[in-house]
């Protein structure tokens, strides 16, 4: 005898759309990472490219670069900010709430100051912006560099903002490092996709300072 009670599953919507939240933010913060990559992408091509080429002996005919004091320090300041951004969110797994703010405040700073100065080396370079090939491609970069460091220290900002406005909320359930709760989980997950990104700014910073800065 047939039965007519319907023996099909019975999906939880809400941990469906919780799980799917989890992954859309997992897959967001390396699909970031691929496009600003994308972006430099393009600027490594035309770097050299025109470098093989040297028309007329026109990519950098007096051995130009742009400030090495200035491009040392964005690099140092991009380095630790990933390292510390890093180091608090191990803290924040284990538990300490306020050990991973306090990292990510740092790292926000550091990260901000390195957009700030990367503006101020394009108001003061010892060049020309079409005077010859290897300026050209570095007044390409820099205003690309400055876009994606200040998005990483706005990232980093409102990740801070988040935990302080939603710290409350996952108190009585380990804390925001060990509670169980969606909004802790997605909160996490966040900050995962954060130091992935940070870790590929800083990998991508130490490649284009030596593009620009060493054998250029």
């Amino acid at each position: 005898m047939a039965s007519n009670v319907d023996e099909r599953p019975v999906i939880d919507e809400e941990a469906y759309y919780h799980d799917a939240s989890l992954g859309a933010t997992w897959t967001a913060s390396r699909t970031a990472v691929a496009m600003v990559a994308t972006l430099y992408g393009g600027i490594a091509f035309a770097f050299f490219y025109l470098r093989s080429l040297n028309s007329n002996g026109q990519w950098n005919p007096n051995h130009i670069t742009a400030s090495t004091i200035i491009g040392t320090t964005i690099l140092v300041l991009m380095v630790v900010a990933a390292l510390v951004n890093y180091f608090g969110a191990r803290r924040l797994r284990r538990g300490m709430v306020v050990d991973w703010q306090v990292a990510a405040a740092f790292t926000a700073l550091f990260v901000l100051v390195a957009g700030g100065m990367q503006i101020w080396e394009l108001t003061r370079l010892p060049f020309q912006p079409s005077s010859f090939g290897y300026a050209s491609v570095f007044v390409a970069f820099g205003p690309v560099n400055a876009f994606a460091i200040l998005l990483s220290a706005y990232w980093a900002e409102t990740a801070v903002m988040q935990s302080v406005r939603i710290k409350k909320l996952a108190i009585t359930d380990g804390g925001l490092g060990l509670s169980s709760l969606p909004v802790a989980e997605k909160f996490r997950a966040n900050v995962d996709g954060l130091s992935f990104f940070l870790n590929g700014m800083a990998l991508i910073t130490i490649v284009f300072y030596v593009i620009f800065y060493v054998i250029a």
